[in-house]
């Protein structure tokens, strides 16, 4: 049997967390605060592992597929196990969505559709030195002036 990497990933809207409006501080703080990509190479979960001390709080490119049924945690989020698209020794990982994302990615009534290339910080549990992706921040990903701005 492989071992699964516990792997999180919060997909936050679009609206709610990467909108860029000059009007509206917390919104600016919020995008000023994402850091550019790591690259645009894709990572596997293993990699994110052997990685992970390195890779800490950066932004990553991931291809997933969602594997089964999501189960209902609370709060509208629903967590899924995924399956990068390697092909390696431990291609898979836990990710968890609100709802909400889901259904705007498609996912919600047909979470096999994909794979999916999700922008995600890469969060490191101290306590268990194990990795996690926390936040997906987009899909798409444009940098200007150092500064990176994810969409979807």
């Amino acid at each position: 049997m492989k071992p699964i990497l516990a792997i999180s990933i919060l997909v936050a809207t679009a609206s709610s967390l990467l909108a860029t409006e000059q009007d509206d501080p917390l919104t600016k703080e919020k995008s000023a605060s994402l850091p550019p990509t790591v690259g645009k190479e894709k990572f596997t979960f293993q990699q994110i592992e052997q990685q992970k001390d390195q890779l800490k709080d950066k932004i990553v490119l991931v291809e997933i597929t969602l594997v089964g049924k999501g189960g209902d945690i609370g709060n509208g989020m629903l967590r899924y196990f995924a399956e990068d698209t390697s092909g390696s020794a431990m291609p898979y990982g836990r990710v968890d969505f609100p709802r909400d994302a889901l259904n705007k990615l498609g996912l919600l009534d047909n979470p096999k559709k994909g794979p999916i290339s999700v922008y995600a910080r890469v969060h490191v549990f101290p306590e268990k030195k194990a990795a996690a992706i926390c936040v997906a921040v987009g899909t798409h990903v444009a940098i200007e002036n150092g500064k990176a701005t994810y969409s979807w």
